[in-house]
């Protein structure tokens, strides 16, 4: 078991804030503090949707961007704290409103601006009048990144809405809306692109994949679908909730990461039941898929006995991990080491869903202690986990090899969008595992 402040990098929930926000299509997020906390976001966001063709720092000279294109900042100082934010604000908020278009504004408090007590909401309702803005007085202190994404979502919500009783979808084909998916999902786009392959198969339209490059437009249609799906519940669920109790839409919730052939038609023809439509195009896909998989393993079976029993570690969410863990041993019967599971649950407190069926599946498959196990010291021979724990065990000389799951990462470059999803990402992952046991 791991400690995920102690031995990984995980943002906080004031990096959720600026990456759901972020999420949106041309929106500005304004950071209210010192460059000191811009750069790291900045880098991030740009990195996951590329905006500049070359790293030119006098592409965006300007005072408030510091040579990047993404999270422009206020650069607070010493004397900000003491003396208030407005000015430097007020300035950034001017230059901005006359150079750089844009359809929404964030401004989100660091944690350390927050503490001043400036009112910024009056301050930018002051210089905007045209543009909707939304403000983040206080962006939380330690709680983990998918507390600020939640509550990025759930503020969207809530303030871009239209008000009123939910339309009908007079269409003739469904729609459903995509939430617990972000821009720090590290193939978010892979990911999208399968998931609205998956369901249009079925005749099924994907109105708005919430905070996941996003437009203004389709959050303000959100209210049209029929069905909001929940990917990864410690993103996604409180958006689902309040769109329950606000506009009465349903929701379905995957039981873990849809990673996988069986998790993938599970989540399509549980859609697919709740419309009365027949999946029978996406099973045909799903067949091939499988036959296609079964090829390529079955030759590396016959000569080595892989994958069967051999060994992985897991490092994420706890429906991450009950996605890959499921998939990978009841699909390729391999023997899980260690099960690293970030958001365990808090003492005195429920255990979730996702973490009680983990726990089903590791017990029935005798290999509960594999909760227990420190990932740092696994000798698994696949490790899924982000660049940062696999830096860590390649710097011990372990022998494994490493498949990036989640963010940050080691560097690689995807020029292809790749996913972990559906049936797309069951090949992929099958690929991955065969060239893993086979050359690491």
């Amino acid at each position: 078991m791991i400690s995920p402040y102690l031995t990984s990098i995980t943002p906080d929930s004031f990096s959720g804030l600026i990456f759901g926000f972020e999420g949106i299509k041309n929106t500005i997020v304004l950071l209210n503090g010192p460059t000191g906390c811009k750069f790291y976001h900045s880098a991030t966001v740009d990195n996951q949707t590329l905006r500049q063709m070359e790293f030119d720092p006098l592409s965006y000279p300007e005072l408030w961007y510091f040579g990047q294109p993404r999270v422009p900042c206020t650069y607070l100082d010493k004397r900000d704290y003491v003396y208030g934010s407005k000015d430097k604000l007020t300035e950034a908020i001017r230059f901005i409103e006359s150079n750089m278009n844009f359809d929404l504004m964030v401004i989100v408090n660091s944690p350390g601006a927050a503490l001043i007590g400036d009112d910024i909401r009056d301050i930018a309702m002051d210089e905007i009048q045209s543009t909707p803005v939304l403000t983040v007085e206080t962006p939380g202190y330690s709680r983990d990144i998918w507390d600020g994404y939640s509550a990025a979502c759930c503020q969207i919500l809530r303030e871009l809405l239209p008000a009123g009783p939910r339309p009908a979808n007079t269409g003739t084909r469904k729609k459903v809306n995509i939430l617990g998916m972000s821009i720090f999902h590290k193939y978010y786009q892979g990911d999208c692109q399968e998931l609205t392959r998956l369901l249009g198969l079925c005749g099924i339209d994907v109105s708005c994949i919430l905070c996941c490059e996003c437009t203004f437009e389709e959050i303000r249609n959100m209210i049209n679908a029929d069905l909001n799906i929940v990917v990864d519940s410690v993103y996604g669920l409180e958006a689902a909730r309040l769109l329950e109790e606000e506009y009465q839409m349903p929701y379905i919730v995957c039981p873990g990461f849809p990673v996988g052939f069986a998790a993938a038609e599970s989540l399509i023809c549980q859609v697919c039941g709740r419309f009365d439509l027949d999946p029978a195009a996406f099973v045909t896909e799903s067949e091939k898929s499988r036959a296609r998989a079964y090829i390529y393993l079955s030759r590396l079976n016959s000569l080595t006995g892989l994958p069967k029993g051999a060994k992985f570690a897991v490092h994420g969410t706890c429906s991450q991990c009950y996605g890959y863990a499921s998939f990978f041993i009841c699909y390729f019967g391999m023997t899980a080491d260690s099960i690293s599971v970030l958001d365990l649950p808090k003492d005195n407190s429920r255990p979730s869903p996702h973490y009680e069926a983990l726990c089903r599946l590791l017990e029935e498959t005798s290999m509960e202690d594999s909760l227990k196990k420190d990932i740092l010291s696994t000798d698994a021979e696949l490790v899924f986990a982000d660049g940062n724990i696999i830096a860590k065990l390649k710097a011990r000389h372990l022998d494994f090899s490493g498949i990036e799951i989640s963010m940050p990462t080691l560097g690689y470059t995807d020029v292809i969008p790749k996913t972990h999803l559906g049936l797309s990402g069951g090949l992929m992952l099958c690929e991955q595992i065969i060239n893993g046991l086979m050359f690491r």
